[in-house]
């Protein structure tokens, strides 16, 4: 787990318990986001997948959640080898959105006795504090070392997933790329009826009814992208961080948006604009 965790040197903490030497794992974190929207990333299955665990390298490919005291969770993992392994248990204690506790069983560790973590959200000036303690193992037991130094990265890909701004959403811009111009309005405005909104000597604003078309002028063939659709999002800069930690490549960058290259080599426009807001600029000419 310590690829799907991640690495770092933090050290765990350790407590005497009745018998014997307990460990524990703490990570604290603040996030620019509401207990809820970080709650929701917590415990919807679809969002779990999306943020925990390294799509390149280490993915997360199966999550199951029942968010109700007793209900079971589940997820499954590829390492880059291609082994396999599922971690699994059962939730304990859930007080939306302010507490979630589930046990915690590895099956690469059979054997040892299921361990617990524990999520708690405190609402902050600035959004809301996430403490996570993954706590039961004794003095001996070998999962500690494995998962001890990898909460810090999943709190942290929690964070950019909660700031993210979700949802992306598909607007009414298209964008395709020529190296002149003058040929692109004789094509879309003369030949195909489109109305020229605007022109600039890098630009054409075109309406082309049921959505804007936007014509960037580039200097080399070699490098045009075809057929660039448009998503708006509230806020672009914590967009293109989840988008970052999500695997995607940022390929172009400007004030208010970004072109990017998913997972499978698709480019796409991001605006920061709001459900009511004016586009405002271009389309990354």
């Amino acid at each position: 787990m310590s690829e799907a965790l991640g690495r770092n040197t933090n050290a765990g903490e350790s407590y005497e318990g009745s018998a014997t030497m307990t460990r524990r794992i703490v990570e604290r974190i603040e996030i620019t986001a509401s207990s809820e929207r970080v709650f929701e990333a917590l415990t919807d299955p679809a969002q779990l997948l999306a943020w925990w665990g390294d799509r390149a390298s280490f993915p997360s490919t199966e999550w199951q959640l029942d968010p109700r005291v007793g209900g079971k969770w589940l997820s499954r993992w590829r390492g880059p080898g291609g082994a396999s392994f599922t971690l699994g248990g059962e939730i304990i204690e859930l007080v939306s959105p302010r507490l979630l506790v589930y046990s915690w069983w590895d099956e690469r560790f059979p054997g040892l006795p299921p361990t617990t973590v524990r999520y708690e959200l405190a609402s902050t000036p600035a959004g809301t504090l996430v403490t996570v303690t993954h706590d039961g193992f004794d003095g001996v037991r070998a999962d500690f070392d494995d998962y001890n130094g990898g909460w810090s990265t999943v709190m942290r890909r929690l964070r950019a997933h909660a700031e993210s701004g979700r949802p992306f959403r598909a607007n009414h811009d298209v964008a395709v790329e020529v190296e002149s111009l003058v040929d692109a309005e004789a094509f879309y405005a003369g030949t195909l009826g489109f109305r020229v909104r605007s022109r600039t000597s890098e630009q054409l604003e075109l309406d082309a009814g049921g959505f804007t078309l936007w014509v960037n002028r580039i200097g080399n063939r070699d490098s045009r992208r075809s057929f660039i659709p448009s998503l708006d999002v509230p806020n672009a800069a914590a967009a293109r961080v989840a988008l970052e930690e999500a695997g995607c490549r940022i390929i172009r960058g400007g004030d208010g948006g970004f072109y990017f290259e998913d997972p499978f080599g698709f480019v796409i426009d991001v605006v920061e604009r709001g459900p009511s807001s004016p586009r405002s600029g271009d389309m990354r000419a």
